[in-house]
């Protein structure tokens, strides 16, 4: 199996680019994670107490069990990975299975920040896009999607994903393999794919 990470900060298009190489390369067992999956279980706190976290923190994500999950895929087995909602803050009761494929993208904003989990992807890239690009992606996304208003995300995005990002993400570009702009080329990411998709062939023929 191939694991392909697509890391960046927020509002850096890393849903948009994972979709664009699922779609390209539909014809293999392509399958989707997302570390915003992983996000802590908060749920014996009050939404109130909820709200309060700073989610934009690496110490509220799960990286142990979604190094455990991304390692159980690599060595064959399926997982039920958790799904989180981003109106109440808390995981859900249901699971989201995952199949055992050819080709894995993960991604998330903390994606490159443990070398344990550095050292399980084949290939990794860092969207590098600016901060105001990536505010009204914010903006728009948030209030069409997770209920917040525009002064609420203007005010997260100042207060804590700015902070977060130069202190936790700006530094793990450096552990990419690739690192692109906004306007960068799709063709040239998927001759990459391709060209790793090829030498994993010629390595285990029954890929």
């Amino acid at each position: 199996m191939i694991v392909i990470a697509v890391c960046g900060g927020t509002g850096s298009g890393k849903s948009y680019l994972s979709k664009k190489i699922i779609n390209q390369f539909n014809k293999y067992k392509v399958e989707y994670l997302c570390l915003d999956s992983y996000y802590k279980n908060y749920k014996d706190l009050s939404f109130a107490e909820r709200c309060e976290i700073n989610f934009d923190h690496p110490d509220s994500i799960d990286f142990e069990l979604f190094y455990q999950h991304l390692k159980s895929l690599i060595d064959g087995n399926e997982i039920y990975c958790p799904v989180y909602s981003y109106k109440s803050h808390k995981r859900l009761s249901k699971n989201k299975k995952i199949n055992v494929c050819d080709i894995l993208i993960v991604d998330g904003i903390y994606i490159l920040l443990k070398k344990n989990i550095r050292k399980l992807f084949d290939l990794s890239i860092f969207l590098d896009v600016e901060y105001d690009v990536r505010l009204e992606r914010r903006i728009n996304r948030d209030i069409a999607e997770r209920s917040r208003t525009k002064n609420e995300v203007v005010n997260r995005f100042e207060k804590m994903i700015i902070p977060m990002h130069k202190k936790f993400v700006e530094k793990t570009k450096d552990y990419a393999d690739l690192k692109i702009k906004e306007n960068y080329s799709f063709k040239a990411i998927s001759a990459k794919i391709e060209k790793l998709i090829n030498e994993v062939y010629q390595n285990h023929k029954e890929f």
